[in-house]
């Protein structure tokens, strides 16, 4: 492919500086920033062959009128119709130099036809709106589109046209440049709006690559690319459309400015995407914001990888500050964490599934789950963060580790499952602190429903766990070496349902300073999983509960259990009422059998089957439980 000499396109980018033209500009984004976005007008231009795009309210990206106006005046626009090397302009604006169509002022410019070649804004401070109207454009040797300079390019993808831009494999640049690297590269800001479809195939490194901010407001968008899908340095922001990203090597969504910490965020307000990533599933280098999103993603093999790469990271959402997630449909096979903050993590609501080779979701400081539903299906530590809070929804995790871990830190290979240190470089958590609390560490449970299915401990605290309302359900762990529940400080319930089933090597209750009474029941011998349990107290039927898990002990506090009230616990049989999570509330219980009726004789009531009382002092227990062998806690 010919290109302009070197040397030339140097003196004509000095001359453009000496002019007056500059790549720099002074920009404000927030990551919750939305600009006039909510005064869009819905009305279009007399000659205009695409509409304004409707979108719903945004919330988290920073948008402007300009980027949801999909409509242009063919009549005054200047076209380009594009046959293999060569293109016929009409209108002012543009011109072609061998095989480079040059858009160097501010205007409409229509894109249609099949070119070999390159497409090169280079206009100074201008706004410069491209209209792919049913184009296809391939470039051996550098990028199809190329944003030199402009203000803004607003990119409109034409009702019912499907565009094409691919690149080559290697790349010619000037002596000392390794830019542009991808197939559509913008060095200023970057809009993508419009009903039609674009296909970006990246055969040397990016996708879709934006220096400033890059704005996707709709569309259909298909990228494959070695390296990243779609790449933003100070933010990337979406409002909508269907994504289809694949990458070799690289991550589906990126922001990675590292050097201003209010850029760098990904602010998702709406969209429907399948990510299969090499690397990460999307990554903000600060904060990523989702308000909703229809999601799948997978990175690398899967939750069953084997042998990853240590060095590299396959993290479904990754954040090296915050992630705030306020609703959507999340299915996420990823070979690292499923969900990662460096920060914090919240979940307002939605829907999840989640498979991963080492965490499903992990926050270095705050995990806060409002509702929705969070179901882990495969991970080492299900959910880890320094504090843990769980205020509604319903959730299942499964561990083979730990079910759920106030540990805090990021992962270290000592806690780590396939992977070690942290791709973002935190100070590692570290294992678990012994008998000695950890009063930063914490995991409270004021609602909802959570089921953990766990090899290692169930529910595990360096500090304090407490229950004041909704219902958690502990089965497993089967070894000696781990418990159900396991803390270092007290675990005070003040409401609530638990139904805690484990072995008994390291059983621990709940604590005296509690307000709600527990028992803690050891078996004689060791119960079959899937062994259903019935509770009566005082007389009435309470609830019926399946561990998936076989189990040796069981801990049990129900709002309806009083001090020196009695407790009626039989195995087997059936309830009548439908079971939700193993557990069915109320319902008539028939054909068990009954182990015998317990009272509770204080705040924690521990008996073996037979109703003998078993003691702290034999059991060796820290701060006010009960536990077997060695002390409880600890972050693994």
């Amino acid at each position: 492919m010919k290109k302009l000499p070197k040397t030339l396109l140097f003196t004509l980018s000095t001359l453009a500086l000496l002019t007056g033209c500059s790549t720099s500009k002074t920009t404000s984004q927030s990551s919750a920033a939305v600009t006039d976005a909510s005064a869009v007008s819905s009305q279009t231009k007399e000659t205009a062959t695409s509409t304004t795009v409707q979108t719903s309210e945004t919330k988290y990206g920073s948008y402007k009128n300009e980027d949801f106006d999909a409509s242009y005046d063919e009549a005054s626009a200047t076209t380009i119709e594009l046959s293999k090397n060569k293109a016929t302009i009409t209108g002012d604006g543009a011109k072609l130099t061998d095989d480079t169509v040059t858009i160097s002022a501010a205007g409409t410019y229509i894109l249609s036809g099949t070119f070999e070649g390159q497409i090169v804004v280079d206009a100074c401070e201008a706004t410069v709106h491209l209209v792919l109207n049913g184009v296809s454009i391939t470039n051996s040797d550098s990028s199809a589109i190329l944003v030199e300079q402009a203000e803004k390019v607003i990119t409109t993808l034409a009702d019912g046209t499907e565009n094409t831009l691919e690149d080559g494999k290697d790349y010619v640049f000037a002596t000392g440049e390794d830019e542009p690297d991808a197939t559509f590269f913008s060095k200023d800001d970057l809009t993508i709006n419009g009903t039609g479809s674009l296909m970006v195939n990246g055969n040397y490194s990016n996708g879709i690559r934006g220096k400033d901010d890059l704005v996707i407001v709709s569309g259909t968008i298909k990228v494959t690319a070695i390296n990243n899908a779609i790449k933003s340095k100070d933010s990337l922001s979406i409002a909508g459309g269907s994504f289809d990203l694949t990458t070799t090597a690289g991550d589906g969504l990126q922001a990675n400015n590292t050097e201003d910490a209010a850029q760098g965020w990904i602010g998702i307000d709406g969209g429907t995407f399948a990510i299969q990533a090499g690397n990460d599933g999307i990554q903000a280098e600060t904060n990523l914001n989702i308000a909703t999103a229809e999601l799948s993603i997978k990175t690398g093999d899967g939750a069953t990888m084997s042998n990853p790469d240590a060095e590299a990271s396959y993290k479904g959402l990754k954040a090296g500050n915050t992630i705030v997630i306020d609703d959507g449909t999340y299915t996420i096979d990823s070979a690292d964490d499923s969900i990662h903050a460096n920060n914090a993590v919240t979940i307002a609501n939605g829907s999840m599934t989640l498979a991963s080779g080492d965490d499903g979701i992990h926050a270095d400081q705050a995990l806060t789950i409002d509702g929705g539903q969070v179901v882990v299906t495969n991970s080492y530590e299900g959910l880890e963060g320094s504090t843990i809070t769980i205020t509604g929804g319903e959730h299942q995790i499964t561990a083979t580790d730990d079910g759920i871990n106030a540990g805090g830190g990021s992962d270290t290979t000592e806690t780590a499952g396939q992977f070690g240190a942290d791709s973002f470089g935190g100070a590692g958590g570290g294992p678990g602190g012994g008998d000695q609390a950890d009063e930063t560490k914490s995991i409270k449970i004021s609602g909802g429903l959570t089921q953990v299915k766990a090899d290692g401990d169930g529910v595990d605290s360096n500090g304090n766990i407490t229950l004041t309302n909704g219902t958690l359900l502990v089965d497993g762990p089967t070894n000696g070496g781990n418990g159900a529940l396991d803390y270092n400080g007290e675990f005070v319930q003040e409401g609530g349902i638990l139904i805690a089933a484990g072995s008994q090597g390291m059983t621990q209750a709940t604590s005296d300073t509690s307000t709600q009474p527990s028992l803690s029941l050891s078996f004689s011998q060791t119960q079959a999983a899937n062994t259903l349990l019935n509770v009566v107290v005082d007389g009435k039927q309470i609830l019926s509960y399946t561990p998936s898990k076989e189990f040796g002990n069981v801990v049990i506090s129900t709002p309806e259990m009083k001090k020196d009230g009695t407790v009626t616990v039989s195995t087997g049989g059936k309830n009548s009422e439908t079971a939700t999570a193993n557990l069915s509330l109320g319902g008539t219980y028939t054909e068990g059998t009954e182990l015998g009726t317990y009272t509770l004789s204080d705040t924690v009531t521990s008996l073996d089957q037979e109703g003998n009382a078993v003691s702290a002092n034999q059991m060796g227990a820290p701060g006010g439980g009960q536990g077997m062998g060695e002390p409880g806690g600890g972050g693994f």
